[in-house]
């Protein structure tokens, strides 16, 4: 439970950085809030499947190398 939250947690506060910055850059305008809204769920979700294929990878390394 403690590793779900903080993953989580961490994919919030990257989402929240790279929307911040994509909002900075011009890229999307995030006075609309369905824009906002929109961009923070896929962006959320990208940075989610980051973590998963990330811990997959990892665990698969520690399996091969037993």
């Amino acid at each position: 439970m403690k590793k779900w939250f903080l993953q989580m947690f961490l994919t919030a506060l990257i989402t929240m950085w790279i929307q911040a910055g994509l909002d900075q850059a011009n890229v999307i305008q995030i006075t609309n809030v369905w824009v906002d809204v929109s961009s923070w769920i896929l962006i959320f979700f990208v940075i989610y499947a980051i973590f998963e294929w990330t811990a997959h990878i990892l665990a698969k390394r520690k399996t091969v190398h037993r």
